[in-house]
């Protein structure tokens, strides 16, 4: 059995920028910015909690600094350091532990020409 790495497009096998980290959300499906096949995750990641993450680290730590030290600079600054590191990481393990499959994307156009097209053969029948 092939070891199958993370972060790479089942269609072409080769690896997704890391800007993809940003299209990861629930029941959601891509294209491979390389080849265009529709990708969809295996195990859904939701990149909310690098959000949440990243503002808790931001706003406890600008808290208690600017409680022990009533700074807003340096508060401000060690709350937007910490931020920037939690959200980072999060975007690491995201990276290093997503792993994608081909999905199939259904097209609503054809259902939608028959439909609309059987609506108007009944309403010219009906005149």
């Amino acid at each position: 059995m092939e070891k199958k790495e993370s972060f790479t497009c089942p269609h072409c096998e080769k690896m997704l920028p890391f800007r993809v980290i940003l299209k990861g959300k629930k029941d959601h499906v891509f294209e491979c910015p390389l080849c265009g096949g529709s990708v969809a995750q295996q195990r859904t990641k939701s990149f909310t909690w690098g959000y949440i993450i990243g503002f808790l680290s931001f706003a406890l730590p600008q808290q208690i600094v600017f409680y022990l030290h009533q700074d807003n600079d340096l508060a401000f600054l060690i709350g937007f350091l910490h931020a920037v590191t939690a959200i980072g990481l999060v975007s690491l393990y995201f990276y290093f532990n997503t792993k994608f499959s081909k999905a199939i994307v259904l097209s609503f156009t054809p259902i939608l020409l028959v439909v609309f097209g059987r609506l108007l053969i009944h309403t010219i029948d009906f005149m």
